[in-house]
């Protein structure tokens, strides 16, 4: 990547030195922000560019001032990898550095002073996705997360690689880069977010006490199979008391919810990769006997009904067909 440019160029959302201008964009895609220059030469422009990638979103930004962005409360996770110049987080009263990243949690705000002409590639990572990456029901045990990746680590390493490359792709592409190739990066990048957390042990249920560690893994082994608490205590010699305690404080849940939770997201995902297969087979094959029960607590978990989730894979699969044969004419 030029070392003077911002990324993603062929999706330019503001090139202006209007101030308000980059703040209505900014709020129009992600969270709403504040958006104060702490600096006035009027000499330069804003540019915020974008590239979706699958339902997580990325932006390359440069402000031509000095420049305070804060948030509210946020309800998804935010990265930003600075790319040249200095980032101050005033939440963690740190600089950081060209290379290094600075990770913002749900539950946590985003605080942030941008150095003149500093440049950096903003992450808005899908809410949904991350969860299902990471395995848990919800983000819950992130909400004292705020960290910062120093630009030698392993994982800072890495995704500035990814982002280079990505980068590198849109250029080649002009920005248009295809859907499907868009998730690949989306769940790579996700992946590797997952892994900061694993090693970074933020309060991340894959830093667990052994038992319950093995219990989850022997769930995810077994998610097909018919699975009850007294299963778990035989597979981990833990008691009740015990195993539930440590579900509860490292994972926030029970033993019986997180098996369903994964169960559910094992159904969704054969709806989602199998458009030929009946609902009611794929219920049964993860243990759910009774249709009607499975739809109700399928609509609590995703927002919608096991036939809508069927509908939108058979919708996708007609579109990918109909490109098909377009580009084969």
């Amino acid at each position: 990547m030029n070392e003077k440019l911002v990324p993603f160029r062929h999706h330019v959302g503001v090139r202006s030195p209007d101030f308000e201008e980059a703040k209505a964009f900014i709020n129009a895609h992600i969270e709403d922000r504040e958006v104060a220059p702490l600096s006035r030469s009027g000499r330069a422009e804003n540019l915020l560019t974008l590239q979706p990638l699958g339902s997580s979103l990325l932006f390359g930004a440069m402000w031509s001032e000095k420049v305070h962005i804060q948030s509210e409360t946020q309800q998804t996770f935010h990265a930003v990898l600075v790319l040249s110049g200095n980032i101050y987080c005033k939440s963690l009263d740190t600089d950081v550095p060209a290379d290094s990243l600075v990770l913002t949690a749900p539950g946590k705000q985003a605080d942030l002073v941008w150095e003149k002409g500093t440049r950096a590639v903003v992450m808005n990572l899908a809410r949904q996705k991350l969860i299902d990456t990471l395995g848990v029901p919800d983000l819950s045990f992130l909400r004292e997360t705020n960290a910062f990746i120093p630009g030698h680590h392993q994982d800072a390493l890495v995704l500035r690689n990814a982002i280079n490359c990505l980068a590198q792709q849109h250029e080649i592409c002009q920005g248009r880069i295809d859907p499907a190739v868009q998730a690949q990066w989306e769940g790579l990048l996700l992946s590797q977010f997952a892994n900061q957390l694993h090693r970074e042990g933020l309060d991340n249920p894959s830093i667990l006490p052994g038992r319950i560690r093995l219990a989850t893994e022997w769930i995810l082994a077994h998610i097909r199979d018919p699975i009850s608490v007294c299963d778990l205590l035989r597979v981990t010699g833990a008691s009740r008391r015990s195993l539930e305690s440590g579900f509860r404080t490292y994972l926030h849940t029970t033993p019986a919810k997180y098996v369903l939770c994964h169960k559910l997201k094992g159904v969704r995902e054969l709806l989602r990769s199998s458009p030929d297969i009946n609902i009611g087979d794929a219920a049964f094959s993860y243990g759910f006997n009774h249709l009607s029960h499975f739809t109700r607590q399928y609509q609590e978990a995703f927002g919608e009904l096991p036939s809508e989730t069927l509908r939108q894979c058979r919708a996708s699969r007609v579109v990918i067909s109909k490109k098909a044969r377009l580009d084969s004419v």
